[in-house]
């Protein structure tokens, strides 16, 4: 499995904070895996940082932890930062290279009824 150093490193710093955040509750790694539906080998690679572990049994743990609610502001494209300022760099730059064209037809429809 072909996997990049980022993203290894990015799942080291979670499990890492998903251990951290079980530890804070005072819960042990039974309990968490339980309340999680995971088994306890499963959560020891998840804090371990193992990328081949699927997201959805990560979602499970983060959800047991109560830190699921907003996962998916991850990637929401208003909060895309790095976008956002290339954007904002084209349009310095005079042209909006986002947006196409429009188009000079008339688009209207008649509906006879």
């Amino acid at each position: 499995m072909k996997t990049f150093i980022k993203s290894e490193i990015e799942a080291k710093k979670l499990g890492e904070n998903i251990q951290i955040a079980r530890k804070r509750r005072k819960m042990s790694l039974v309990e968490l895996a339980t309340k999680s539906s995971v088994s306890k080998t499963v959560l020891s690679r998840i804090e371990a940082g193992d990328v081949s572990v699927g997201f959805g049994k990560v979602f499970n743990v983060l959800d047991a932890l109560g830190l699921l609610t907003g996962i998916a502001d991850i990637v929401n494209p208003d909060l895309d930062r790095q976008q956002t300022i290339k954007e904002i760099k084209d349009l310095r730059e005079g042209g909006n290279k986002s947006t196409p064209p429009k188009s000079k037809k008339n688009n209207f429809v008649r509906f006879i009824g």
